[in-house]
């Protein structure tokens, strides 16, 4: 199934403070982004807005995923749409390894 993530225009503050200021992203199946820059640039509060954090406020833009807005998704279906966030150095969870919990379907 081919599969879509479409981020137009997203615009984000956090303390009314703007942060992400027109975001643009598309990216299909079996694509590899790589989100790189500066400390304060956004990486973080994009991720964190596509999880659904509730300290980021979303004042303008899009992100759809297989034509779903998922900005109207509580947190767990998001989940279900197959979002998570993995750490740059992950703890140890016993009989978890890396591998499967990188390939885990829903």
């Amino acid at each position: 199934m081919e599969r879509q993530l479409k981020i137009k225009n997203l615009k984000v503050n956090i303390n009314e403070k703007p942060i992400l200021k027109g975001v643009d992203l598309d990216i299909k199946t079996k694509e590899i982004h790589a989100l790189m820059g500066p400390n304060g640039s956004g990486k973080s509060t994009l991720t964190s807005v596509l999880l659904g954090h509730p300290a980021y406020r979303v004042t303008g833009g899009r992100v759809m995923l297989n034509g779903k807005d998922i900005l109207s998704m509580a947190i767990h279906e998001r989940a279900r749409e197959g979002f998570f966030l993995a750490f740059q150095y992950l703890i140890e969870l016993l009989g978890v390894t890396v591998g499967k919990f990188m390939k885990r379907e829903m």
